[in-house]
């Protein structure tokens, strides 16, 4: 993973640190605004990373102890961290392999009296069947969270991620396609749920009340500190311009890797035609994994799987369920391979010369 770096960065934060105020202002301000624009939806609400935006979905649902959350295993363990720290039993479903995404046959029958959300993960950037699942969702009367951590751009039947679900979060973190060193955003279905994560976000503060100081107004909900300051914020103000060319190298990239990999010990993902995928990464199911990483690494291709099933965190342990037949396959046979802005013509030719000259030895 490389990660983009706009022109005079450096004299820019330089500017925003020279003018003395450095935490949430006018940039934070701004670049919630161009993000909204975006996506699309006008309830998005910045913050310090996509952990603290499902952290302040937890909030906003009312997740307690003894609720339960139909969730993935097969994603960062930030998902599920935020639910968890607030009580949450976490229900694993299992995943469709041809995707990595959950599995929405898997859902209706986890849910009980004590469900409260469906948590659900882009893998990749490539959608979940967002219809099938919120249709669950109003029918039990459960909120929906997207972790759209991989899936800046990504759309769901020509509209953007971010516009679908109760709650969406994303994730400007270092590896991601819009990089503000550390950060993210929170899009909201509810105007009201957005006005009530922005004084969350900071101390449960209202950052527009109109007093002669914002200190002096009451504070009716006990917040967090988790909004985004202005020297990240200005960050991604510069590189907002960038994004929509580095998401088109991207996508151009993992479709010339899908069109060319020809070898029978490995599969790609499935793709629908209803939805697009912003490609953060591109995985492969190998058959022998390890020995197809270590062949890539000796030819000097650096793979990895990126993130590894939840269930084997012993933080996770007394959440165990029944075989997970889905999961298990991916999991075990899980790699993902270069695809990213910064390759050229010939390192992707090269990548795929190897993939289809691999055999297990």
């Amino acid at each position: 993973m490389k990660i983009h770096t706009p022109p005079n960065i450096g004299e820019e934060i330089q500017k925003v640190w020279d003018s003395g105020f450095i935490t949430e202002g006018e940039y934070s301000d701004l670049f919630e605004k161009k993000f909204s624009e975006y996506i699309g939806n006008p309830n998005t609400c910045l913050v310090n990373s996509c952990t603290s935006a499902l952290s302040l979905a937890s909030r906003v649902i009312g997740i307690e102890k003894g609720d339960e959350v139909i969730t993935t295993a097969m994603t960062c363990m930030a998902t599920n961290e935020p639910f968890f720290n607030d009580g949450a039993k976490l229900v694993f479903a299992d995943i469709d392999p041809k995707t990595g995404n959950i599995d929405c046959s898997d859902i209706e029958h986890r849910i009980t009296d004590k469900t409260k959300a469906i948590l659900v993960v882009h893998w990749g950037g490539q959608p979940v069947d967002l219809d099938e699942i919120n249709s669950i969702a109003k029918k039990h009367n459960l909120k929906v969270v997207e972790d759209a951590a991989h899936a800046i751009r990504s759309s769901y039947k020509n509209i953007n991620i971010g516009n679908h679900s109760d709650f969406v979060c994303f994730s400007f973190q270092a590896v991601k396609h819009l990089s503000t060193g550390d950060g993210g955003a929170i899009a909201c279905k509810s105007v009201h749920d957005a006005e009530r994560i922005r004084k969350l976000r900071w101390f449960g503060l209202d950052r527009k009340f109109k007093g002669p100081s914002r200190w002096e107004q009451d504070i009716p909900e006990s917040g967090f500190k988790y909004h985004m300051n202005n020297i990240n914020a200005r960050i991604g103000l510069l590189q907002l311009p960038y994004l929509d060319p580095l998401i088109d190298k991207h996508i151009e990239n993992s479709l010339i890797l899908d069109s060319s990999i020809d070898n029978n010990k490995i599969k790609t993902l499935s793709r629908k035609t209803d939805r697009t995928s912003s490609c953060w990464i591109h995985s492969l199911l190998v058959e022998d994994r390890d020995d197809f990483r270590s062949y890539m690494k000796n030819n000097g291709i650096n793979v990895d799987v990126a993130h590894v099933s939840n269930l084997k965190y012993s933080v996770f342990e007394n959440f165990k369920t029944e075989e997970l037949p889905g999961l298990r396959e991916f999991d075990e046979h899980l790699i993902n391979i270069p695809c990213g802005w910064w390759l050229s013509p010939d390192d992707i030719s090269f990548i795929i010369k190897n993939i289809n000259s691999y055999h297990s030895r």
